[in-house]
């Protein structure tokens, strides 16, 4: 299948959040390379702290002339997964940085095919939505490699969350998702409380509010290291809490409007994200 064309949009941002992912990283970005080959695009790499080399290979591999690959490092300070901040800090370093039309959600660890790029970003391309969500649970998909029992933990969880919020989506917490330079300037527009996984429901509750056109379409998603066993009940504990709190939110109070400008692309700034800099956070 051929990449999408670049007619009309000045292409893809794709955010990418990982941890101790050097088995996966290398064969990741090639893939992404081979189906947008032809497709302007940046890749927005947050690594929360890796200690298996994962950051060296970043480097070495930003360091390529030409490279589209941007890098940003973060020490991990707090227990757990801190994946919604990674993604909220790579979008915001992708507004203010790129001028992409389109941008991409996807984990470091293969679970999300790159053979997908193509479905999601044309959708996003013709107008159809807002917001397109590779989900697992739609008619056609497939879900492949993951241990029955998680398999069903995340679907009483997607029905649950479904439930309280809105039942028009399947897939609460599939983080393989495209949106419009448009959807994500309303994300940086607003207050976004979670850092963990939940950001993901919070974002897309936000987006319900605002009455947002998003369709879910086919995946096939690819089960890495997951058991039943990692999850941990205080972690559950603390994502039941934060889901009806913000189900309060979408459906009463609403969400909190951020008083800052929107991050702004520079030519300089331009520059930077196609030259593969490394970037470490401020102290």
């Amino acid at each position: 299948m051929s990449a999408p064309t670049t007619a009309g949009h000045q292409g893809v941002c794709i955010l990418l959040p990982v941890l101790n992912e050097r088995a996966n990283i290398a064969e990741l970005l090639d893939r992404i390379e081979q189906f947008l080959n032809g497709v302007p695009h940046t890749v927005c790499v947050v690594d929360d702290g890796s200690k298996d080399g994962t950051v060296e290979y970043l480097v070495t591999r930003l360091e390529r002339f030409g490279s589209n690959l941007h890098l940003i490092r973060r020490l991990k300070t707090t227990r757990g997964s801190v994946r919604g901040s990674a993604l909220h800090h790579s979008l915001l370093w992708g507004l203010a940085n790129t001028t992409h039309s389109i941008f991409v959600e996807m984990d470091g660890d293969l679970s999300h095919r790159p053979e997908e790029l193509f479905e999601g970003s044309s959708r996003i391309m013709r107008g159809e939505c807002d917001v397109a969500i590779a989900s697992k649970y739609v008619p056609g998909s497939q879900v492949t490699n993951r241990p029955w029992g998680r398999l069903m933990v995340s679907r009483v969880c997607s029905f649950a969350v479904g439930a309280v919020i809105s039942p028009r989506i399947h897939d609460y917490s599939n983080g393989y998702r495209f949106y419009s330079r448009g959807t994500a300037e309303m994300i940086a527009e607003h207050e976004i409380r979670y850092a963990s996984p939940i950001y993901l429901t919070e974002v897309l509750a936000l987006w319900l509010r605002q009455g947002l056109r998003i369709v879910e379409f086919q995946t096939t998603y690819v089960g890495r290291n997951e058991g039943v066993s990692k999850l941990r009940f205080i972690d559950l504990f603390k994502a039941v809490l934060a889901i009806f709190e913000i189900s309060l939110r979408y459906h009463v109070t609403g969400f909190k409007h951020v008083c800052r400008p929107l991050p702004t692309p520079t030519a300089s700034a331009a520059t930077a994200a196609i030259s593969g800099k490394t970037a470490r956070p401020r102290r």
